[in-house]
Order: structure tokens, then sequence, then C-alpha cells
């Protein structure tokens, strides 16, 4: 009995070995029982944007087909283009997806941003770059102030404007238009208020006091 069995036994993995040799996907199996969608290649990166969302806060998304374990990837950010510096990293999660990342203190001016992919061996590889301007100001101006019941406001990109008082409640809002304007505050109570204004070019924001007479 024992003879028998090992007879059937070995005329199956030679049936087995025969069938791998005739199939070559199966044989590739069979030489590398790890081989995954990642194993040999490196991820690419499908969608990659760079935006400002918040006031001095530039949003980093990215989308990959794939990723291998160790994967980080490092975003990095640069003034001329060319030399770059890291200002943030996330893991892989081991699978196509979506990542995001967000540049808290970006400086003023022009900046360059890519997402650089480093896997445990091997080279890096890189995302497209991407530029984005920043502006260090706001071009607004208003007046009078104090104000009675109008007051004039001049600027040359799109404004969201608001104007908040003591407690910090919305008292007025408006989008403004490029140009010279007139803006009418006469339901406001006499007081100081906030008038904070927000360039939708740039996504810069500033805060001034405005006092209603």
């Amino acid at each position: 009995m024992k003879k028998l069995s090992w007879l059937i036994l070995w005329m199956g993995v030679g049936c087995f070995v025969c069938q791998a040799q005739q199939d070559p996907a199966l044989a590739d199996s069979v030489s590398d029982p790890a081989l995954a969608p990642h194993a040999g290649g490196q991820p690419q990166f499908v969608n990659f944007s760079a935006t400002i969302k918040e006031v001095n806060k530039v949003w980093l998304q990215w989308d990959i087909d794939s990723a291998g374990n160790g994967d980080y990837f490092i975003a990095e950010r640069s003034s001329d283009g060319e030399h770059y510096e890291t200002i943030g990293a996330v893991r892989e999660t081991g699978a196509a997806g979506h990542y995001e990342l967000v540049d808290v203190a970006p400086p003023n001016g022009s900046d360059f941003y890519r997402i650089k992919c480093s896997p445990p061996t091997g080279p890096p590889t890189y995302s497209k770059s991407i530029q984005l301007s920043l502006s260090g100001k706001v071009d607004f101006k208003f007046y009078p102030n104090p104000v009675d019941k109008l007051f004039i406001v001049q600027t040359e990109h799109i404004i969201d404007l608001m104007v908040l008082d003591a407690s910090g409640a919305i008292r007025f809002s408006k989008r403004l238009q490029p140009g010279i304007q007139v803006v009418n505050v006469s339901t406001l109570e006499k007081g100081v208020y906030v008038l904070r204004v927000t360039d939708k070019e740039s996504n810069r924001a500033i805060s001034q006091q405005l006092v209603k007479n």
C-alpha cells in the first residue's frame, strides 16, 4: 500500500510540472510565488494637482495606479524649478489610491511642486512639476474710515468682502468685481467692526478695522 501511495503522489507531481511547462502563466506563478502587480515596476502618477484652497496653504493631491510595500511619497518644493526641498512625506497604502498633503507655509512668489516616490530599493520616480504664483499682499483699498453710510472700494482682482462684529458674526458679505465700487453699510449700527477681504486670485486675506458712525 505504501508503494502504491508513493507512486500516485509522484504521478500527480509529474502531471503538475507538465501542465506548468505548457501554460506560461502557470509556470510564472510557480517560479515566482511573490509576484504582485507592483513587483519589478514603478507606480505611475495618474493625476497630480496643486491648489490654493485656504489662506497661505497649498493642497497637493495625486493618484497612483499601484504602490509597493515600503514606498514613500515625498512632497518637494522649489523656488527655481531646479533645487527642491522636502516639505512632507506620506507612506503608501500598498495599493492604488488617492493621496493628499498640505504645504502650510508656502513662501511668496513663484513656487514649484512635485512628488517623489522613494522605494526601499531602486531609483526614485517623480511626478510632473507644477508652478504656482502666490502673492504676498492683497491689492485692496477702501475709504472713508470712519464711514457713515457708504464707502468706496478699489481693487484689481475679484474679492470677497465681509464685515464682522465684535463677536465674530458676519454682518455683511459681498463679492466684488475688479474696479471701483460703492458699498452700502447703512444698516450697520454704530460701532467698531472688522473688515475682512479675501483676494480670489491669490487666496490671500487681510483684515482691517472699520468704524461705523
